[in-house]
């Protein structure tokens, strides 16, 4: 009887230490890498030179995606500095609920915010739409002109 205490005291240690062994295996492999961002709208953003004067140089241009009925579906964000024009890219990234893909047509707009704030346009800053009413899912050739500021 003792001898089969034994036994089982020693196969259930061997199957505890075993199975903290595979535990630690799998807490040791990472986790796979997350899928590279594509780019699904990409173009350049110039400034009316009817503007320029108003542009903040530390202000920062958001990209806006919106669909027809204006729901904002991405959104991108580009840092200073910068000099006009500027390329942008719109990537799987910026959708506003990750893992949802983009479907056109789309509303581009974009706005140099001069307090780097995405809430709505504030006095001071630079709207711009693209030179299409509606951009096709992987246009590469988007052409956005901040000519609009915003005022009281």
């Amino acid at each position: 009887m003792a001898k089969r205490r034994l036994i089982h005291s020693m196969l259930s240690l061997t199957l505890i230490v075993g199975g903290l062994a595979c535990s630690k295996k799998q807490a040791e492999t990472p986790p796979p890498p997350p899928p590279a961002a594509k780019t699904v709208l990409s173009g350049n953003i110039d400034l009316a030179p009817e503007v320029a004067k108003d542009a903040d140089p530390l202000a920062v241009i958001f990209v806006i995606a919106k669909t027809e009925d204006g729901k904002i579906v991405a959104a991108g964000k580009l840092l200073p500095p910068f000099q006009f024009p500027v390329h942008f890219e719109l990537t799987t990234e910026d959708v506003m609920i990750p893992g949802t893909a983009l479907k056109g047509p789309l509303v581009l707009t974009a706005r140099l915010d001069k307090d780097s704030n995405a809430n709505p346009p504030q006095e001071g800053d630079i709207l711009g739409k693209a030179d299409q009413a509606s951009v096709p899912v992987g246009a590469s050739d988007v052409k956005i002109v901040l000519d609009e500021l915003v005022k009281k």
